[in-house]
């Protein structure tokens, strides 16, 4: 009897620190892109455990290598612009952390992404499927999102949910006409950063009225938007720190953004702007960068 508590003790314990080692597997974003990104199969060290980072983009696949899912510690793939229509097996690469799948023949949204666990980066611009699984919604560790130019999805749907996300910091909207941004932007705790670039028509008051609600937003950029007025209301945005208004058309800014204590950065490139007005501004905010 005691030979058998001893053993089972030693299995429990051994249990416990294969999992350790697979937790320390495991690295922060900032360690990850300190690693080596592999480009080429050919290339790949005889000890496979030591590949982190590859990058296949612009290869031509119609599949994803077999290879690749013997890299076990795999945390940041990169299969853009290629010619896949589907991630058969990708779940077994359990450990990844960045996917880039953007510019492929999906017509459907890959479950196998679904059953990433540890997924934090994804991104998927230029693809045309509509909509999201339910149970996209239910991976609440995803910081980033990238969902520039799909013109094929069904934005208003899908961005109602986007909250359930809790984690979620950084999202692309960009290239694509959203006229109804149906985000709730009060339960977007953690979003810091904002890409709506090159949309047809957008209501400015709307959207920085919408934007206050996040409270932890730092940087949004809205190039080309054809943004005539920048409204009071975004003195509401508390913690922005940098705004990009890149060819827009913008004449002047408005007395209130003196009042945005952590603005940095604030970039009027390509627009209409009265650069005497503009200066007197700038120079009741010399901490902040003024770029036109």
């Amino acid at each position: 009897m005691k030979n058998q508590i001893t053993t089972a003790i030693f299995l429990i314990f051994t249990l416990i620190s294969c999992n350790k080692k697979q937790e320390k597997n495991v690295m922060s974003l900032t360690e990850l892109r300190n690693e080596k990104v592999y480009k080429n199969l050919d290339n790949l060290p005889n000890n496979l455990d030591l590949v982190y980072r590859l990058d296949l983009s612009e290869s031509n696949l119609k599949e994803i290598p077999k290879i690749v899912f013997k890299l076990t510690n795999l945390q940041e793939l990169n299969v853009s612009q290629n010619n896949l229509n589907n991630l058969e097996s990708l779940e077994n690469l359990k450990n990844l952390q960045i996917l880039n799948i953007g510019m492929n023949d999906f017509k459907t949204f890959p479950k196998q992404v679904c059953d990433l666990k540890k997924l934090k980066i994804l991104d998927i611009y230029w693809t045309d499927f509509k909509t999201f699984p339910n149970s996209f919604f239910e991976n609440n560790i995803i910081e980033e999102l990238d969902m520039t130019s799909m013109y094929e999805f069904d934005f208003v749907s899908n961005l109602s949910k986007i909250n359930q996300l809790k984690k979620l910091k950084r999202l692309n909207l960009g290239c694509n006409q959203i006229p109804n941004l149906t985000l709730k932007f009060s339960e977007l705790k953690n979003l810091e950063e904002l890409g709506f670039i090159r949309q047809e028509k957008i209501n400015a008051k709307e959207l920085f009225n919408n934007l206050s609600k996040c409270k932890n937003l730092k940087r949004i950029h809205l190039s080309v938007n054809n943004i005539e007025t920048l409204p009071s209301d975004i003195s509401f945005l508390n913690s922005l720190e940098e705004l990009n208004l890149y060819q827009n058309k913008i004449t002047e800014l408005p007395n209130e953004i003196i009042k945005m204590k952590n603005l940095k950065e604030i970039t009027l490139i390509d627009n209409r702007i009265d650069t005497n007005k503009i200066k007197k501004i700038e120079m009741k905010m010399p901490k902040v960068k003024f770029i036109y």
